[in-house]
């Protein structure tokens, strides 16, 4: 009884976290909130510890090579296949949020800020180093396990950027399966995957503060 309750319970607090960031709840950044208070009351009831969530010892040659995918996959995304997929499609991904950035210093460093703190720490922790665990869990066949969470946290993940139009959202849906790869990759390590994420947003915020 008491290992089905724990099933139950398990279920119920991923539904609700998947949820939250669709944007039909329209909860913006209170999505955040609502997530970390969730994760944390969880964390708390089952004592786990935060390495169960992917923060683990850093290894400085493993920092470099994550800064080095971060800079390569910012670049190779934002000048060879968000093109491609803009061709593939007919879709562009709608930026038009960010279009004050362009030569703005103040706004560049905000929203530098915003992106390493909220796409590269958060982003990360949530959709990869919580949700994963969670989910292994409930499944336990490695290779089910991998498929499972990669595909549902990356729809999820595409459709919390339903703001950039259906261009954004397929290119967002691509860049959460990678990274879902680049999580076993690196040992299931979230700070390197933060690493690449913050690197990677660095390349995509700078290019439209230049106007590329």
């Amino acid at each position: 009884m008491k290992n089905k309750l724990s099933i139950f319970t398990t279920l119920a607090e991923l539904l609700i976290l998947l949820l939250l960031p669709l944007p039909f709840l329209k909860l913006n950044l209170i999505y955040i909130f609502a997530a970390i208070a969730i994760i944390l009351l969880s964390k708390w009831l089952r004592k786990e510890s935060w390495s169960s969530y992917g923060f683990l010892p850093v290894n400085f040659r493993y920092v470099v090579i994550a800064t080095l995918i971060g800079v390569a996959f910012g670049i190779v995304d934002n000048f060879v296949i968000e093109s491609l997929i803009t061709k593939l499609t007919g879709y562009t991904p709608d930026l038009s949020a960010y279009e004050n950035i362009r030569g703005n210093w103040m706004d560049y460093i905000l929203l530098l800020l915003i992106g390493w703190v909220v796409g590269g720490f958060f982003e990360e922790f949530f959709f990869r180093g919580y949700l994963f665990f969670r989910i292994s869990t409930l499944i336990k066949h490695r290779i089910v396990f991998r498929i499972v969470s990669i595909t549902l946290t990356s729809i999820v993940f595409a459709f919390a950027h339903n703001y950039q139009g259906i261009g954004g959202i397929i290119g967002t849906f691509y860049f959460s399966i990678i990274m879902g790869i680049l999580y076993f990759v690196f040992k299931r390590n979230v700070w390197y995957l933060v690493i690449i994420h913050g690197f990677y947003d660095m390349v995509g915020i700078t290019r439209l503060f230049l106007g590329y």
